[in-house]
Protein backbone atom coordinates (compact mmCIF):
# COMPACT_ATOMS: atom_id res chain seq x y z
CA UNK A 1 0.00 0.00 0.00
CA UNK A 2 1.06 3.12 -0.97
CA UNK A 3 1.99 6.09 1.78
CA UNK A 4 0.60 9.15 1.59
CA UNK A 5 4.12 10.58 0.70
CA UNK A 6 4.96 8.51 -1.86
CA UNK A 7 4.52 8.96 -5.39
CA UNK A 8 4.69 6.12 -8.60
CA UNK A 9 7.41 7.11 -10.86
CA UNK A 10 7.49 6.20 -14.26
CA UNK A 11 10.83 5.29 -16.15
CA UNK A 12 12.44 4.79 -19.65
CA UNK A 13 14.73 2.30 -19.89
CA UNK A 14 16.94 2.10 -22.89
CA UNK A 15 19.72 -0.34 -23.79
CA UNK A 16 21.61 -1.34 -26.97
CA UNK A 17 22.39 -5.06 -26.94
CA UNK A 18 24.13 -5.28 -30.90
CA UNK A 19 24.08 -9.24 -30.19
CA UNK A 20 19.80 -9.22 -30.33
CA UNK A 21 18.97 -6.01 -32.55
CA UNK A 22 20.84 -2.88 -34.09
CA UNK A 23 18.10 -0.75 -32.53
CA UNK A 24 17.78 -0.16 -28.46
CA UNK A 25 16.14 -2.06 -26.46
CA UNK A 26 12.82 -0.12 -24.70
CA UNK A 27 11.44 -0.81 -21.39
CA UNK A 28 9.26 1.35 -18.74
CA UNK A 29 9.77 0.41 -15.00
CA UNK A 30 7.52 2.41 -12.30
CA UNK A 31 8.71 2.25 -8.84
CA UNK A 32 6.77 3.62 -6.07
CA UNK A 33 9.10 5.77 -3.77
CA UNK A 34 9.28 9.42 -1.98
CA UNK A 35 11.26 11.35 -4.67
CA UNK A 36 12.12 10.72 -8.26
CA UNK A 37 15.71 10.47 -7.59
CA UNK A 38 15.23 7.39 -5.65
CA UNK A 39 13.08 5.99 -8.54
CA UNK A 40 15.65 6.85 -10.50
CA UNK A 41 18.40 4.48 -8.70
CA UNK A 42 15.71 1.64 -7.71
CA UNK A 43 15.58 1.74 -11.53
CA UNK A 44 19.49 1.44 -11.98
CA UNK A 45 19.69 -1.37 -9.48
CA UNK A 46 17.19 -3.57 -11.39
CA UNK A 47 18.55 -3.33 -15.25
CA UNK A 48 21.88 -3.88 -16.85
CA UNK A 49 24.55 -1.91 -16.58
CA UNK A 50 24.93 0.85 -18.81
CA UNK A 51 21.22 1.69 -19.62
CA UNK A 52 20.25 4.13 -20.18
CA UNK A 53 17.61 5.60 -17.47
CA UNK A 54 15.29 8.64 -17.70
CA UNK A 55 12.42 9.61 -15.39
CA UNK A 56 9.39 10.81 -17.12
CA UNK A 57 6.89 13.58 -16.71
CA UNK A 58 4.21 10.72 -16.41
CA UNK A 59 2.64 8.87 -12.91
CA UNK A 60 0.89 6.14 -12.24
CA UNK A 61 -2.45 7.45 -10.18
CA UNK A 62 -2.26 5.46 -6.79
CA UNK A 63 -5.54 3.20 -7.85
CA UNK A 64 -3.24 1.72 -10.60
CA UNK A 65 -0.10 1.59 -8.33
CA UNK A 66 -2.36 -0.68 -6.02
CA UNK A 67 -4.24 -2.46 -9.08
CA UNK A 68 -0.84 -3.30 -10.79
CA UNK A 69 0.89 -4.47 -7.40
CA UNK A 70 3.66 -2.10 -7.02
CA UNK A 71 5.22 -2.30 -3.92
CA UNK A 72 7.18 0.45 -2.42
CA UNK A 73 10.67 0.94 -3.02
CA UNK A 74 10.47 -1.75 -5.47
CA UNK A 75 11.44 -1.00 -9.64
CA UNK A 76 8.62 -3.07 -11.47
CA UNK A 77 8.50 -3.21 -15.45
CA UNK A 78 5.31 -2.55 -16.80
Amino acid sequence: MAEANQTAYIVHVSFLDEEVSRVPLVAFYAALTETPERAVALVRQAVKSGAAVTLMDARLSQSTAQAIGLMPDIAMAL
